[in-house]
C-alpha cells in the first residue's frame, strides 16, 4: 500500500513542463485512479496562453463541468455539487484569467487539493517555459539575421585610392569605441563598411545586430529597439528584449539613421549619453555596452539646419565620419565588380558567362550608375540568367544603360571630341632619368637591374590584362610557356581578373577553381 510521502513523490515526478497537459493528465490519471478516492481531473486552458489550449479531463465526467468551473477562485477551494465535491482554482497570469483546474473526489479533499496545487503549479512553469522559448525563438531569429562572415580588407572589392584609403579609416575606427557614421549613397556598400569595423573591433566575438530605421514605424522602432514589457500597448503579452539588449557587448548597426522620428531621437541620445535604456512600458533603466554604427544616404548637416533632425545627437553620433565614394566615382572598380558578380550569379544559376566583350565593357565603365553598386549587380545578374552562350553580350544591357552616350548633351559631347589626345611623354627620357636615379641607390649591375626590370614589366603587364596571361605573353613579346617560367622564378602570383596578387589570395582562388568559377575577359 502506498504512504501519502511516495504517493507525493510519484505525483511531483510526472509534472514536466515541457510536456503537454494531455499527457500529463494521462500519466497523472495512471497514477491516481489506484488511491481509490479521486473522481476525476478537469483542466480547461484558455487560448492565448498555455499551449495547446481547449479542454482536458481524465476519469469520470463531470456534470455542468462549465458551470462548476465558473465558479472557481484564484485561491484552492472546495466546491459542493449535486454529485462528487470537487476542489477548483481559477489561475491568473497577473489579471488575466488562462486556466481552470477542477478535481472530484470521494472521501478525500485533501489530496484532491493537492493534486489542484501541484496541476496549478505545473501550468505556470508550462506558462513560464513557453514564453521562455518565445523568447529565445525571437532572439535567435535576430541573431541568425545578423550571422555573416567576417569582412576583411580584402573582401571589398576595390582598385580606387580613395576606396582603400576609406578602408583604411574604418580599419583604424574600429579599434576605438567612437560612434561612426557612414554616410554614401544607396547601393554604395555602407553595411559592407559596417561589418568591416566590427570584424576588426574588439567585439568582433559579440554579435551585429543591423536594423533599417526607415522601414518601421516610430512606435514598432521603439519596440524593435528598446523592447517592451508585457501589457505595453495591444498585443504584448510577455516581456520581449530589445535589439540593444541582443547586441549587448557588440555593434548595433543603424541603417538609415536620418529617417528617426523625433521621440525616437530624444530616446536614442540618452542612450549614447547614458549607457541605458528603458524597455516601453517600463521604468528600470537597463545598463548596455553596445557600440554604434550609423548609416544614412542623407544630408544629416542639411537635415539639422532645416530642424529635421537634433543637432546634439548629429553631433553623437558623427564622432568619425567615413563618406562612401559613389560609383561613377571610382569607374576603376567596375571591371573588378563585373567579374566577381560574374562569378556569384554563375555559380547560383548553373552558367559560365565569363567573356566580356570590350565594347560592353566600355559601356558599363561609363554609364554613371545612379544606383551604383546594387544596379550593376542587378544588371550583371540579368545578362547572367539570359546569356544564350558563354558570351555577356549588349543586348542584354538595359536599354537605359545602351543609350546613355547617344543621349549625351551636345555639348558634354562636343566637349569630349575637343578635349583632344593627352600631351605626349617622351618615355626614353623618363626611363635615363629614373635608371640614373636606380643606379644611384643599388648601383650599376646590369645583370641585376635586368632581372628587377623584368618582374616590373611582367607585373605590369599582368595587371593591365587583368591576370590573362596569353594576352600578357603577346604584350611582353616572349611565349606562355616562358611567362610560366618566369612566374615561378619571380614568385608572381597571378589571379585571373584581378592580375598579381598575394599568395594567399591565390591559394584561395586555386580553392575556388574546384567549383568552377567564371572570369571577365575583356577581347
Amino acid at each position: 500500500m502506498h504512504t501519502w510521502p511516495t504517493r507525493v513523490g510519484s505525483v511531483l515526478q510526472m509534472l514536466d513542463p515541457a510536456v503537454g497537459p494531455r499527457l500529463i493528465l494521462e500519466r497523472l490519471w495512471h497514477e491516481v485512479k489506484t488511491w481509490n478516492t479521486i473522481g476525476g481531473i478537469w483542466l480547461q486552458c484558455r487560448p492565448g496562453h498555455l499551449t495547446p489550449s481547449g479542454t482536458f479531463m481524465v476519469g469520470a465526467a463531470l456534470d455542468d463541468a462549465e458551470e462548476i468551473a465558473a465558479l472557481a477562485t484564484p485561491a484552492t477551494a472546495p466546491i459542493q455539487t449535486d454529485s462528487l465535491p470537487v476542489v477548483a482554482r481559477q489561475l491568473r497570469d497577473g489579471n488575466v484569467p488562462i486556466a481552470t483546474l477542477m478535481v472530484s473526489h470521494t472521501t478525500s479533499e485533501d489530496a484532491a487539493s493537492f493534486l489542484v496545487d501541484v496541476l496549478s503549479r505545473y501550468c505556470m512553469d508550462r506558462l513560464r517555459v513557453q514564453l521562455e522559448v518565445s523568447e529565445l525563438a525571437e532572439e535567435n531569429q535576430v541573431l541568425r539575421g545578423a550571422l555573416s562572415y567576417d569582412v576583411k580588407q580584402h573582401d571589398i572589392l576595390s582598385n580606387s585610392g580613395v576606396m582603400n584609403s576609406l578602408i583604411q579609416s574604418g580599419v583604424r575606427a574600429a579599434a576605438s569605441t567612437a560612434t561612426v557614421l557612414i554616410q554614401g549613397e544607396t547601393g554604395t556598400g555602407k553595411e559592407l563598411l559596417a561589418k568591416l569595423i566590427h570584424s576588426h573591433s574588439h567585439r568582433a566575438h559579440k554579435p551585429m545586430v543591423a536594423i533599417n530605421a526607415g522601414a518601421l514605424s516610430p512606435s514598432l522602432l521603439e519596440s524593435e529597439l528598446f523592447g517592451h514589457t508585457r501589457g505595453a500597448f495591444t498585443g504584448a503579452d510577455h516581456d520581449r528584449k530589445g535589439l540593444f539588449e541582443v547586441a549587448n557587448g557588440g555593434t548595433l548597426f543603424l541603417d538609415e539613421v536620418g529617417e528617426i522620428g523625433p521621440e525616437a531621437q530624444v530616446r536614442l541620445l540618452r542612450v549614447l549619453q547614458e549607457k541605458t535604456i528603458t524597455r516601453v512600458g517600463d521604468h528600470t533603466p537597463l545598463t548596455v555596452d553596445v557600440r554604434i554604427i550609423a548609416a544614412t544616404h542623407r544630408d544629416l548637416a542639411k537635415d539639422v539646419a532645416a530642424g529635421r533632425f537634433r543637432e546634439d545627437l548629429f553631433y553623437r553620433l558623427n564622432v568619425v565620419n567615413l563618406l562612401v565614394p559613389p560609383l561613377r566615382s571610382r569607374r576603376e572598380d567596375i571591371p573588378l565588380l563585373i567579374n566577381h558578380f560574374l562569378q556569384k550569379y554563375n555559380r547560383a544559376n548553373f552558367k559560365n558567362v565569363d567573356e566580356v566583350p570590350r565594347g560592353v565593357l566600355e559601356m558599363l565603365i561609363n554609364y554613371p550608375w545612379p544606383g551604383n553598386i546594387r544596379e550593376l549587380e542587378n544588371c550583371v545578374q540579368k545578362a547572367v540568367v539570359l546569356a544564350p552562350s558563354t558570351v555577356f553580350i549588349d543586348e542584354l544591357i538595359p536599354p537605359t544603360i545602351r543609350t546613355y552616350t547617344e543621349n549625351l548633351p551636345r555639348e558634354k559631347r562636343q566637349q569630349l571630341a575637343d578635349s583632344g589626345p593627352a600631351p605626349v611623354i617622351d618615355p626614353v627620357a623618363n626611363l635615363g632619368q629614373a635608371l640614373e636615379r636606380y643606379a644611384d641607390n643599388a648601383g650599376p649591375d646590369v645583370g641585376k637591374f635586368f632581372n628587377q626590370a623584368e618582374k616590373i614589366l611582367i607585373i605590369y603587364a599582368l595587371t593591365k590584362e587583368r591576370g590573362v596571361k596569353l594576352r600578357a605573353a603577346k604584350a611582353l613579346g616572349i611565349n606562355r610557356v616562358t611567362l610560366d617560367r618566369k612566374l615561378l622564378e619571380y614568385h608572381i602570383n597571378v589571379k585571373r581578373g584581378q592580375g598579381v596578387v598575394s599568395a594567399a589570395e591565390s591559394e584561395a582562388a586555386e580553392a575556388e577553381a574546384e567549383d568552377g568559377p567564371a572570369h571577365l575577359t575583356a577581347v
